[in-house]
This record gives structure tokens, C-alpha cells and sequence, in this order.
């Protein structure tokens, strides 16, 4: 038992103990791995206590870095939206661009008349951002005031359009060029005689063969021959207003056509009751015959 070492283990219960003995090598080996497990904990507690230290001088930095990136997603979230708003700037004022085109094709004036200079797009188009303007408030401010403009806009076309459609249906120009030979209402009988008759619309002198124009959009209700008016053309525009076109050489068009205004319906001639060449025109509103130069005036080519 000469150089060894015996480690008794005592229960506190008073029962078997255990013995473990260790050679002298043992013994150092024993004490070199508690030094070194002290020198592993040792080392362990200091690594802790430096990371503490450090992770405590480094926390107004690390708030500070939180609070920056906190800015940076605000900043980008601000950047988004003025660009969703940039977008929708731009898309207004092609829009309004759009409206005011189609408004002075319509209305047959300069895009200049309109309230909205094509630098006022530019200005609004290329605002930049800046942190100390009040951006948000501006871009709300300029969408606001093109959605207005835009419902204003878009007011006068629909009017425009509906006003445009109401003239375009209206018989405001002549048939043919030509001279007025006989007006509308009762005339002595061209036939000779003292006897005199209703004439129920105008009669224009012209050139045989001279082209006939539709003096409204309509469709045509009937095409074709009269005992009276020989080649016949009758025109329903809408709204109760109904124009004829008599003695006629040739016939353009047929029944259920639909016909723009200014279109070339027919060509002058002499078919029918009638004395000479010339174009017998005339017009029904709600089913009465009407003077056809109430919706025309003569002096003034559109």
C-alpha cells in the first residue's frame, strides 16, 4: 500500500462505505484535472463578467443604432409613399391631358383656353423631397386639387359630349349649295294657275347631279321612289326630328343606314313632281312639317 492513496466515501446513512484508491501518477493526475477544471470555471466567469461589462458600455450605441434603423424605415415608408403619390400625380395630370384633348377637339378651341399650363405638370411632376418641407401635406394638397380639377373636367366633357351629340343630331346646315328658290309655307301652284298650295319645305336650285349631304347624324328611314318627290330620302335624327330629301337622280343610301352628318347621300336631280332641277328639302319635328332653315342658317358653312 506503500505510495497509494485511498479515498473513502461515507454515506451520511451509516451505510456501505466506498473506497477508491489512487497510485501517486493518479493522485497528480486528479489534482492536475481539478486545476484545471477550476481554471476552465475561473475562466468561464471572467469571459461572463467582460461580455457584461462590454454589452453594458456598448447599450447607448446599440439604442442608438435601434433609433436610426427605426428613422430608416420611416424615411423608406415616407419615400414609398410620396412615390405612390408621385405616380398617381402623374397618371392625374395624363389624364387631365387626355380630358382637355379630347375637350378642344370637341369644342374646336386652342388646349391653351384651358386652366392648366403644361408647366404647371412639370412643376408638379418633379417636386423633390426634402425632411424639413412639409412634403406629405403638399402631395395630399396637389392630389386633392388635380382630383377636383380632374371632376371638373370631366363635367364639361360629358356636357361637351352630350352637347356635341345633341348637334351633331340637329339639322344645322344645307343639303346642297345652291340659290333658295321657294320658300317654306303656302306658294302660288309652280304649275301654272292662280290656285296656290303648302309648300312643306325648301326647294334649292343646283346643277344636276350635284352631291346631296345629310344635314344631321340619323338613320335612314326610307330610300326610295314617291309619286311627289321622285327619288326620296327620309332621315330620322332623334329627338321627333325627321328631314326629307326629294327629287333626287340617284340614291346613295338604304333603308336602316346609319348616316354621319356632312355624309353624301344622294345627287340632285329632277324625279318626281317637279319643274327643274333642284333638291326639294325639308323637315318633320314631332310630326309636324316644319320650316327646315329654323335649325339652319344659310350664310354659314360648319
Amino acid at each position: 500500500m506503500k505510495n497509494k492513496y485511498t479515498i473513502i466515501l461515507i454515506p451520511p446513512d451509516q451505510s456501505s462505505t466506498h473506497q477508491f484508491q489512487l497510485s501517486k501518477r493518479g493522485r497528480k493526475y486528479l489534482g492536475a484535472g481539478l486545476l484545471l477544471f477550476g481554471l476552465i470555471i475561473i475562466g468561464i466567469f471572467a469571459q461572463n463578467l467582460y461580455l457584461s461589462h462590454y454589452i453594458k458600455e456598448l447599450q447607448p450605441t446599440i439604442v442608438h443604432i435601434d433609433q436610426l434603423q427605426s428613422k430608416i424605415e420611416e424615411r423608406d415608408q415616407e419615400i414609398s409613399n410620396l412615390t405612390e403619390k408621385s405616380n398617381q400625380v402623374t397618371k392625374d395630370l395624363t389624364e387631365i391631358t387626355n380630358l382637355e384633348a379630347k375637350l378642344s377637339t370637341i369644342l374646336k378651341i386652342h388646349p391653351s383656353t384651358f386652366a392648366t399650363p403644361l408647366s404647371r405638370s412639370t412643376n408638379l411632376a418633379t417636386q423633390s423631397y426634402t425632411p424639413s418641407t412639409p412634403q406629405t401635406q403638399t402631395s395630399a394638397s396637389n392630389s386633392s386639387t388635380l382630383a377636383a380639377h380632374i371632376s371638373l373636367l370631366q363635367k364639361y366633357y360629358e356636357a361637351a359630349v352630350q352637347q356635341k351629340e345633341q348637334l351633331d343630331h340637329t339639322p344645322s346646315i344645307l343639303p346642297v349649295q345652291g340659290q333658295i328658290s321657294s320658300s317654306f309655307g303656302y306658294r302660288r301652284n309652280p304649275f301654272g294657275g292662280w290656285s296656290s298650295e303648302f309648300h312643306n319645305g325648301i326647294d334649292i336650285a343646283c346643277n344636276y347631279g350635284t352631291p346631296v349631304l345629310a344635314t344631321a347624324d340619323g338613320i335612314v328611314t326610307f330610300a326610295g321612289w314617291n309619286s311627289v318627290y321622285g327619288r326620296k330620302i327620309e332621315i330620322d335624327h332623334g329627338n321627333g326630328i325627321i328631314t326629307f330629301y326629294g327629287h333626287n337622280s340617284r340614291l346613295l343610301v338604304k333603308n336602316g343606314d346609319h348616316i354621319k352628318k356632312f355624309a353624301v347621300i344622294a345627287y340632285s336631280g329632277n324625279s318626281g313632281r317637279s319643274t327643274g332641277s333642284h333638291l326639294h328639302y325639308g323637315a318633320i319635328v314631332n310630326g309636324k312639317n316644319t320650316d327646315s332653315l329654323t335649325f339652319t342658317n344659310p350664310t354659314k358653312e360648319e
